[in-house]
């Protein structure tokens, strides 16, 4: 751990001056501190320090949230009705309930229809069969042209929605750092990709579906019942010279035979909702590791590490055969019961209603018809059973979906009196920036600096030399990107810092977007970003400026970081903060483009975080955090 002492001897602040006369920049030597720290990387201090994770994150504990996780996740969907979208939402809505209505309207003339056709064969009327012919025809067309148009309206709904909950989470997510802080604070919240592109279109999907498909039930239920019950009629038992009259008995038998199913398919797919979690949970692990190996596939290769990686892609794989086969055990038990009930509830009512059809009290006709309302009450009473499995993927989904959202939501609305011992990162009314009793602490527990102050002078450049990990842990609290530790970090209120680490981001995308990103490129002139790569030496790419390409792969690590300079020199920050910006550079070039730096950015504060002094002649100041022995 480093620790910061005073001592006579040992120069810290390196006051710089011009020398006008020869036009160079020269030292003077002043009172110099130095940081001291005990170097502890024993095994037994690793081992130790890699244990204080879990302690370290357990200060990072999630924010409990109040409500049920369903209604939370609910909340988050109906938030499109606060939006742009919501009239576009409200409008599909409704198609949606009227395709509904006229299904249900189709259905009922089907049940009728149903009655007067096996009448008709009853009959052997052929100028009623023909009739129920042409009338079945009118059915049959405006069933197709009905669900045609609820699909449409349920997908558009659908992809309407799913846009609206993946740019929330993209926005809560991709914003002010919160995406690389959950990497610090909440390891369990991997799979980010998976997230957003995975979860949030089961949940969107499944949503509109459930909602739909519940609409019909209600309605189905509502319309067939009272058909059932007018179409059963009464049923008379007697026994013992005692005599009881059932109105619409077979409304009673779809009750009773519906509440039996759902409650048997409750109790036996209750575990399919934490089977299908953990299956999720594999599957989205084993695509993580996948992208990690293509990612890194030059080094895996140059490592001929391909062994390695198989054994852990197929250890991650078998987890995911693991879950599936739990899954699958849940989902044959489902099966079995719901397959059971499905070809009973077809042949129950007309085993039932035989008798009276054979004694005279009802038609063949009748029959069917109450046979056809049976199993539209039983479809609606069984809508919890059907969907059971499509409710614990919903669960499962909705869950991650929220985690994701809540945890970066928790990120960006912190206080920091909620979670004592982080570093405080503020805006001050004063010019410059400060660091006061500042101590840094790496992920696994190590203290790389402790009680560092320091401030700095807008225009002022600062070279502040430590430690890679020291040198590393600093810049990340700079940027806001990590709270291990204590102390504050005081920034110039309405400063806009520019960070420059040693890869700049490179999207697929032109070079003048890159180059002119976080502003559109339509924001900044030909000629501005012309003469910037050219004073950052690649005059070269020029004619590429409107080339989309994958750059990170194009270009070098060398021309990527004179990308990452000709950035600050064509936007020209007020504060510069750079972390071994230059380090794949060699001296003459480093000390060059250093040197434009410095004459683009005259007025500008550059704080210069690096664990070599190479460009402490560049610089007015300089701090040295270094360890002890």
């Amino acid at each position: 751990m480093i620790q910061i002492k005073t001592a006579a001897r040992v120069a810290v602040a390196c006051p710089l001056t011009i020398d006008d006369t020869a036009g160079t920049l020269a030292a003077r030597r002043g009172p110099r501190q130095r940081t001291d720290a005990m170097h502890t990387d024993t095994p037994s201090a690793i081992i130790d320090r890699i244990g204080q994770h879990g302690a370290l994150r357990a200060r990072f504990a999630a924010r409990v949230h109040p409500g049920p996780a369903d209604l939370r996740m609910l909340r988050l969907l109906a938030g499109i009705f606060r939006t742009e979208a919501r009239w576009r939402a409200v409008a599909l809505t409704a198609a949606i309930i009227v395709a509904t209505v006229a299904l249900i309207v189709l259905m009922v003339r089907f049940a009728i229809w149903n009655g007067d056709f096996f009448d008709a064969i009853e009959q052997k009327s052929w100028p009623g069969l023909v009739r129920q012919a042409w009338m079945f025809a009118a059915i049959l067309a405006g069933g197709m042209i009905t669900h045609a148009a609820a699909l449409q309206a349920r997908r558009m709904l659908q992809i309407t929605l799913r846009r609206h909950l993946t740019l929330a989470l993209i926005d809560t997510w991709m914003a002010d750092g919160h995406h690389a802080r959950l990497r610090d604070v909440a390891p369990g919240l991997a799979n980010e990709d998976g997230r957003i592109a995975e979860d949030a279109r089961v949940v969107c999907e499944l949503m509109v579906d459930f909602l739909a498909s519940l609409l019909y039930a209600l309605l189905q239920f509502v319309v067939f019942v009272g058909m059932l019950w007018l179409s059963s009629g009464p049923l008379r038992l007697s026994a013992g010279g005692i005599a009881v009259t059932v109105p619409g008995h077979m409304v009673w038998v779809a009750l009773f035979y519906a509440s039996l199913g759902a409650a048997i398919t409750i109790r036996v797919g209750h575990p399919l909702v934490r089977a299908t979690d953990r299956r999720q949970t594999a599957e989205a692990a084993f695509r993580e590791g996948l992208v990690h190996a293509v990612s890194r596939s030059a080094t895996i290769a140059l490592g001929r590490a391909e062994p390695g990686e198989r054994r852990r892609l197929a250890g991650r794989f078998a987890a995911v055969s693991s879950t599936w086969a739990e899954q699958t055990i849940s989902f044959r038990r489902m099966t079995f019961f719901t397959a059971g009930f499905g070809f009973l509830t077809a042949a129950l009512p007309m085993l039932l209603l035989a008798p009276r059809h054979f004694a005279g009290d009802m038609s063949l006709g009748t029959l069917m018809q109450v046979t056809v309302a049976f199993g539209q009450v039983t479809a609606a009473l069984f809508w919890m059973s059907d969907n059971y499995p499509f409710i614990a993927q919903w669960e499962a989904s909705a869950a991650r979906v929220l985690a994701l959202h809540e945890a970066a939501s928790d990120i960006g609305e912190e206080q920091e009196t909620d979670r004592p011992g982080e570093i405080e990162r503020v805006a001050k009314n004063g010019p410059g920036l400060s660091f006061l009793d500042l101590s840094l602490v790496s992920a696994s527990g190590e203290v790389l600096v402790r009680r560092f102050n320091a401030s700095v002078a807008p225009g002022e450049r600062l070279l502040v030399e430590a430690t890679p990990p020291a040198a590393a842990a600093l810049f990340r609290a700079v940027a806001g990107l990590s709270a291990w530790g204590s102390g504050t970090i005081e920034l110039p209120e309405g400063a806009v810092p520019f960070f420059l680490g040693e890869r700049p981001y490179l999207p697929e995308a032109t070079l003048a977007e890159i180059l002119a990103d976080p502003r559109a490129p339509g924001e900044v002139s030909r000629a501005q970003m012309t003469a910037a790569m050219v004073e950052a030496g690649l005059a070269a790419l020029i004619p590429s400026l409107s080339v989309a390409a994958a750059w990170e792969q194009e270009l070098s690590v060398e021309d990527q970081q004179r990308l990452g300079i000709a950035r600050a020199i064509l936007h020209r920050p007020a504060w510069l903060f750079m972390h071994d910006a230059m380090s794949a550079l060699d001296a003459e070039q480093e000390d060059r483009l250093m040197g434009v730096l410095v004459a683009s950015l005259q007025g500008s504060a550059i704080v210069t975080i690096a664990h070599r002094a190479a460009l402490d002649r560049f610089h007015q100041r300089r701090i040295a955090l270094t360890r002890a022995g």
